[in-house]
């Protein structure tokens, strides 16, 4: 009774949270607050710049929440809380789609995309999650493929084809990102990639990431009581009436469509998939259907937050520092506010993960 008062506290403050996170990232930046009633009757430049604020924040809840659902689907199905979306090779295949666009877009395509440039011009913005979900999809495809024996879906190599093709999309990417380092714009366009950008997001941009956060959230009905069978083992899963076969392919598949969808608009976001279902599970101790509710709600509020603190409070500090003469904090926080979202969720995701393997192998 009382995880279950826990479960529906925490539900009820990140409800709060997340719309009024929602309004600051729209309404708060460099160029100052602007009330939301205002946003509604902005014009012009003004009224632009504020849809594109618009489309960044509800990229980031979109992606956050797809990142951390996948997560929490992977660590059920695993049964392993370092489990991760990037094991299923979804995050590489994405990344090596998404590269692909890139070099294509930059003119360094065969010549028969070069003859073709109205075409590939034409794809525009839709060329890089187009690309990138290809690469996602396929990825996931090999990877059910070469981990189903006998009717069976093995677990074991999951993980390992996943390994393989990760270090197959890794090697691949670092081989193209060497043959094209002499092009200055397409290398930053890769680096900015690779760390994830929210940055000039639109509305199929944000259609795209929730139409994946859709389809993962309309799964977790069907998957919770079944992935807390599961955590017993595959034996008493069945025993119990699971069907686990049918349980594992659609909790892959949803892991798939949503990690792709997120990577193929906004890149690489590295660990939120790893640590926001881990802290829920440590909050809340919800049961998988209430578990992978919550990570979806706290990944969203996460990436929201983010975007919140960069592009509204470290412009503001920024600022602020100028006016009183402390200009080397000013220049720091103003080099703070551009750093990509990946990079931030790294430098606080790969810490807790090294913690979370100290203690896994305590116990091992």
């Amino acid at each position: 009774m009382a995880t279950q008062r826990r479960t529906l506290l925490i539900g009820a403050i990140l409800l709060i949270a997340l719309p009024t996170l929602l309004v600051f990232a729209t309404a708060w930046a460099e160029t100052g607050y602007i009330p939301p009633l205002a946003l509604l009757n902005a014009s012009g430049l003004e009224g632009f710049i504020a849809k594109l604020r618009l489309y960044r924040a509800l990229c980031a809840g979109g992606v956050g929440g797809s990142l951390a659902l996948s997560g929490a689907m992977a660590q059920g199905l695993f049964r392993n809380p370092l489990a991760d979306p990037g094991l299923l090779g979804v995050s590489g295949g994405a990344g090596l789609g998404a590269m692909i666009a890139i070099a294509f877009l930059g003119g360094h395509g065969v010549s028969v995309f070069n003859a073709s440039g109205d075409f590939v011009s034409s794809l525009g913005l839709l060329a890089f999650p187009t690309m990138a979900m290809a690469g996602a999809l396929f990825a996931a495809f090999v990877v059910y493929r070469w981990s189903v024996r006998n009717g069976q879906l093995s677990i074991a190599m999951i993980l390992l084809a996943g390994l393989a093709l990760n270090s197959l999309a890794g090697a691949a990417m670092a081989a193209l990102q060497t043959l094209l380092l002499d092009d200055l714009q397409i290398t930053r366009a890769i680096v900015s990639w690779g760390f994830g950008t929210l940055d000039d997001r639109g509305a199929t941009h944000t259609l795209i990431v929730w139409v994946g956060a859709a389809f993962s959230l309309a799964t977790v009905p069907l998957i919770g009581l079944e992935l807390d069978m599961l955590a017993s083992g595959d034996t008493d899963a069945e025993s119990l009436g699971a069907d686990t076969r049918h349980v594992k392919m659609l909790a892959l598949a949803s892991i798939a469509l949503s990690t792709a969808c997120a990577v193929a608009v906004c890149g690489q976001i590295a660990f939120v998939g790893l640590l926001v279902p881990h802290l829920v599970r440590r909050i809340a101790r919800p049961r998988h259907r209430s578990l992978m509710l919550l990570s979806f709600l706290t990944g969203a509020t996460l990436l929201l937050g983010v975007v919140v603190i960069q592009n509204g409070l470290f412009p503001s500090l920024s600022i602020r520092f100028a006016e009183t003469g402390f200009v080397t904090a000013s220049k720091v926080a103003r080099r703070l506010a551009t750093l990509q979202p990946g990079v931030t969720t790294s430098l606080f995701g790969a810490p807790f993960f090294l913690f979370l393997l100290m203690r896994q192998t305590r116990r091992w």
